[in-house]
């Protein structure tokens, strides 16, 4: 079930249409359930925090649910420490895998302005330092910046990324789709569909993204779809926090 490690990457495809400017928080947090063939099997919890200085701190976090932790355990984390340098912005992403017998733990520093990435891996003690593409972005931080794009309106459809994954860079390409209205367990939704298409092979080897649906009226992923070998999953919000009060998902649905 090596699904679960690439859940979080469903849910960093971008945020592209907000109908209402939203002010940046300095706390925010988001949870997902975690469901495969309808069965709830884990949670995600995703966080981005920010300082007075600039400083910019991003997680993501994936358990199984009890009663599968005792067969098939899964903790995976992701965090992302976003500074100012001299060299301009310098992203420190620490991944740490832990599922059943297999376990990851790495790091990646990352100069997006310089197009420069150093990256190791603590369990094969291996080093690599290695030239990316400008503008290149790491996994945890791709959500919120493509996210803070769009309500720049200065996102555009189509568009060519480059993420840094596991010491690679990853090409994929992004689309959005004509808004629908959606159910959800909030009621009915309007939502916009993004969909990615990779350039590296690698990237979607057993499991591929379908669909990530994003609410219309405020920046949020509300659904990501993954088809995987042993079935699709799908990630729901439920929960979502803002300066530490909630936000009243139903004033997004329409009457």
């Amino acid at each position: 079930m090596r699904w679960i490690p690439y859940i979080y990457w469903v849910l960093c495809l971008p945020v592209v249409a907000v109908d209402l400017p939203v002010p940046a928080a300095t706390t925010e947090r988001m949870e997902y359930d975690i469901t495969w063939v309808g069965v709830s099997v884990a949670t995600m919890t995703v966080q981005n925090n920010a300082d007075e200085a600039g400083k910019v701190f991003r997680s993501v976090r994936i358990q199984n649910r009890p009663w599968l932790s005792k067969v098939y355990p899964v903790d995976t984390t992701v965090e992302c420490t976003i500074e100012k340098t001299a060299e301009g912005p310098r992203h420190t992403v620490i991944k740490k895998v832990s599922e059943k017998n297999f376990v990851q733990d790495d790091t990646l520093l990352l100069w997006p302005d310089e197009g420069r990435a150093v990256w190791s891996n603590a369990v094969e003690h291996l080093v690599q330092t290695s030239s990316v593409p400008k503008g290149s972005r790491d996994l945890v931080s791709f959500l919120f910046d493509l996210r803070d794009t769009a309500r720049d309106e200065t996102w555009e459809p189509g568009g060519q990324y480059s993420l840094i994954m596991d010491g690679r860079i990853n090409e994929l390409e992004i689309f959005t789709h004509p808004p629908e209205s959606i159910r959800t367990p909030f009621g009915r939704m309007k939502a916009i569909s993004v969909t990615a298409e990779s350039k590296s092979p690698e990237l979607f080897d057993r499991n591929k993204p379908r669909a990530v649906w994003v609410s219309c009226a405020r920046p949020i992923v509300v659904f990501a779809d993954l088809q995987t070998r042993f079935g699709p999953v799908r990630s729901t919000l439920s929960e979502w926090e803002r300066d530490g009060r909630p936000v009243d998902m139903k004033s997004l649905c329409g009457p």
